[in-house]
């Protein structure tokens, strides 16, 4: 299976799941859940405003809520701290072509779970929302090289190597591939390379061997 037509679903690779596009621009809108819904085993609801996002979400259980910074009814932050408490089950995700890195920072920190930049490719979209769904953070792989994730590793738990990253370099540490890594912990082969492309970004790394080889200077593995 290639990136291109990736499913969007949970490891067990069974359970429906609701997705809401809060994006007051319509053409953008449209093109993403389209995009979903041909992709997905569930449903998709786009809200032009925060209380469309925050009605829909207490109406149906939302799996993930793709979020834009500048609509109608968003008040930065506060608005991602009021639908991160409001539903600490639904993982909120900045969706914008607006936010400033030092934002993100703010975001990450009130709860949300990535930030996917408008102008990422589609392509990307299901490995990314894929990750999110496994539980962990997702950013644009330039995010990694700035100022503000410098300052958001130095201030909170993204400083070290996650549970997830530390078991996937101890599999790569005895020889094990992306595909017997995918199979063990119920990824995909693609999330599994994004993942650890990820790791390799946040640890400097210019490959696999690299990587191993940082963690275990740090006690990590």
């Amino acid at each position: 299976m290639t990136i291109s037509d990736q499913k969007l679903d949970y490891a067990a690779g069974t359970a429906p799941i609701s997705v809401i596009v809060a994006d007051d621009h319509s053409m953008i809108s449209e093109c993403i859940c389209s995009f979903l819904e041909t992709r997905i085993n569930g449903t998709v609801s786009p809200q032009s405003t925060f209380q469309g996002a925050l009605d829909a979400a207490t109406v149906k259980h939302s799996d993930i809520i793709l979020l834009d910074m500048v609509m109608p009814g968003m008040d930065g932050v506060a608005s991602i701290e009021r639908i991160v408490s409001t539903f600490p089950d639904t993982k909120v995700v900045i969706f914008s072509s607006c936010a400033d890195q030092s934002l993100v920072v703010k975001a990450i920190k009130a709860g949300a779970r990535g930030f996917i930049p408008k102008d990422m490719p589609l392509s990307a979209l299901i490995p990314a929302l894929n990750l999110i769904l496994s539980g962990e953070i997702f950013f644009p792989s330039s995010f990694f090289k700035s100022a503000a994730f410098e300052k958001l590793s130095a201030t909170s738990s993204t400083a070290v190597l996650s549970p997830s990253e530390i078991a996937m370099l101890e599999m790569v540490l005895v020889g094990e591939s992306n595909k017997e890594i995918g199979h063990r912990i119920g990824q995909s082969e693609n999330n599994v390379k994004m993942l650890m492309r990820k790791t390799f970004l946040k640890l400097g790394a210019n490959n696999r061997t690299h990587a191993v080889h940082i963690a275990q200077s740090n006690g990590w593995i």
